[in-house]
C-alpha cells in the first residue's frame, strides 16, 4: 500500500465538526494530515508506517463486529483507519455502503471520506436513498466528489418521488440510479428489506453503520454473512 494514501485523504478538506485537529507533514512535505485526536496522532503515523500484510490474501482482516461504547470509541476509529488501510487490497472490488437514516455530522464525514477513498482505487460503490442526514446520502455526496460516476450505483427501494427533496435533489447528480417502482404500494421498512437484498447481490463487501436498534440495517448484515460476503458492521451506539 501507498504509506502516504490514508494522508492524501485526509488533505480532502473534509472538516471533521467538534474534533480538534492537528496538522502534520509527512516526509516529503506535500501531504498534509489531520489528525481528529491528538492521542490518535502515534496510532495514525503506525499505521501508515506499517507494511502491507497478507497482500496476496482475498480477505480483509479488519473486525466484522464493533461495538461503540464509551470505552470502544478509539477502537471505532481505528477500524477506520484500518478499513482506509485496506482499500487498496485487491481493488477493484463492488462495495457496498449501507446505515441507520440519521446520525451525527462526525459519523456523516467519517462516511464521505469512506466512500472518496473506496472510488478513488476504483471500487464500484453500491447503496440506497433515505435521509439526507443519513448514511446512504453521506456516500453519495463522498462517491460524488470523486468525480467518477461510472463508479456508484444507487438502488432505491421505491420511486424516485418516494425520496426526500433533498435527496431528490442530490440524486440529480448521480448517473446510475435503479428505482424500484413496483415496491411503490409496499410500507417502507419492506421495501427497503428488498432492496438490500438486491444491493447484497451485486455487491462483494458490505460496510455497514448501524445503531443496536437499527433492524432493516442489522438484518441487510445478517443477510450478506449467509451469503458469505464480507461484512464490517460498526455500531454506533
Amino acid at each position: 500500500m501507498n504509506s502516504t494514501f490514508i494522508g492524501f485523504l485526509f488533505s480532502q478538506n473534509f472538516s471533521f465538526k467538534n474534533k480538534r485537529t492537528v496538522p502534520s507533514m509527512n516526509k516529503d512535505n506535500k501531504t498534509r494530515v489531520f489528525f481528529s485526536k491528538k492521542e490518535n496522532k502515534k496510532k495514525f503515523l503506525v499505521l501508515c508506517k506499517m507494511k502491507e500484510r497478507g497482500n496476496d490474501e482475498k480477505t480483509s482482516s479488519i473486525p466484522t463486529t464493533l461495538k461503540n461504547t464509551e470505552e470502544e470509541r478509539d477502537k471505532m476509529f481505528d477500524t477506520i483507519l484500518q478499513e482506509l488501510s485496506a482499500i487498496q487490497q485487491n481493488a477493484p472490488r463492488r462495495v457496498a455502503i449501507l446505515g441507520t437514516r440519521h446520525f451525527s455530522y462526525l459519523h456523516q464525514q467519517i462516511v464521505e471520506l469512506l466512500t472518496y477513498a473506496n472510488v478513488l482505487v476504483g471500487n464500484h460503490v453500491f447503496t440506497s436513498g433515505g435521509a439526507g442526514s443519513g448514511t446512504n446520502a453521506a456516500v453519495i455526496r463522498g462517491a460524488l466528489r470523486a468525480e467518477r460516476p461510472d463508479l456508484l450505483t444507487v438502488v432505491l427501494p421505491q420511486s424516485l418521488k418516494k425520496q426526500p427533496p433533498d435527496v431528490r435533489d442530490l440524486l440529480e447528480k448521480v448517473q446510475n440510479v435503479i428505482e424500484m417502482g413496483e415496491n411503490d404500494e409496499l410500507p417502507l421498512d419492506v421495501a427497503s428489506r428488498l432492496c438490500n437484498s438486491d444491493i447484497l447481490s451485486r455487491c462483494e463487501h458490505l460496510i455497514s453503520f448501524a445503531f443496536h436498534d437499527s433492524v432493516v440495517v442489522l438484518e441487510a448484515a445478517r443477510e450478506a454473512k449467509a451469503l458469505n460476503k464480507l461484512v464490517t458492521l460498526l455500531y454506533l451506539d
